[in-house]
């Protein structure tokens, strides 16, 4: 692979930069950051493999041990890697249907707000109607994630919905339309679009949403298909046209959300080669 890696400290951020410099084909000639999905429950050797290997962070805590979230990514923060933050916390719903529950999870994901302040890119991703069998109520949903957003804009830090492969938020004129009301932007994860069924019937592509998320569009999830797990970019093809779309647009954060790491390097080999073409 024909890959210069480098580090600055000065913007923290991983550049991925092509040997010239720069990606070709973007909006404006921008460098990328390419981060790797990091979980609490892999500290530290997951984290210390990210960095061996040039990846920005993308942490998610443990909602049982907020306290730990600072000593997870402070190193990694001095040492000049870019760290951003997701909340997918499968059973605490802001949009649930009991309010006693919406509140509960809403107060938690505040918790986490409150324990990222001042550390890394101030940047966290949040889910809506995540698991299927929890009573789902967009009205709460939306007024919860506004919720979130002030408090956000109070702590300097910007809140992403994410569209999921299932469900009201599969459409993305739905996330659309709640970050909107909410005043979120949003982060695209394409495997989730890859696998939904407006794409998979036929009735949107994946470029659909990014010029349906565009102008509100502050990260991507990057990785191929998600079924019973998600599965790594195999033929550039399949992904060429909203990796094109995607450089048409302001976002310069992608995560590559894969478990295995083998299959996390051979994803970003496959993107940064094409970039580099």
């Amino acid at each position: 692979m024909s890959l210069e890696t480098s580090r600055s400290f000065n913007n923290c951020r991983v550049l991925v930069n092509s040997t010239s410099g720069t990606l070709r084909g973007s909006k404006s000639e921008r460098n990328l950051t390419i981060a790797l999905s990091v979980q609490a429950k892999e500290y530290p050797h997951r984290f210390i493999w990210a960095e061996d290997n040039a990846f920005a962070l993308e942490y998610t805590p443990d909602p049982l041990s907020l306290h730990l979230i600072a000593s997870h990514v402070r190193p990694f923060i001095s040492e000049g890697v870019p760290v951003r933050f997701h909340c997918r916390f499968f059973d605490c719903e802001i949009g649930n249907a009991d309010p006693l529950k919406a509140e509960e999870a809403t107060q938690l994901h505040l918790r986490v707000f409150n324990a990222i302040a001042g550390l890394g890119e101030p940047v966290i991703t949040v889910h809506m109607n995540l698991l299927p069998r929890i009573p789902f109520d967009s009205r709460r949903g939306v007024e919860n994630l506004t919720r979130l957003v002030e408090r956000g804009q109070q702590l300097g830090i910007t809140v992403c919905l994410e569209n999921l492969r299932r469900g009201l938020t599969s459409n993305p004129e739905n996330i659309l339309k709640w970050a909107k009301k909410s005043g979120s932007m949003i982060t695209m994860d394409v495997g989730h679009a890859v696998s939904s069924d407006l794409v998979r019937n036929g009735n949107l592509t994946v470029p659909d949403f990014v010029d349906l998320f565009s102008e509100r569009l502050y990260e991507v999830h990057m990785y191929g298909k998600e079924e019973d797990r998600h599965y790594p970019i195999e033929d550039i093809n399949h992904v060429k046209p909203v990796i094109d779309r995607l450089l048409s647009t302001d976002c310069a954060w992608w995560t590559i959300e894969l478990d295995d790491c083998t299959e996390a390097l051979t994803t970003r080999e496959i993107i940064i080669n094409y970039l580099n073409n």
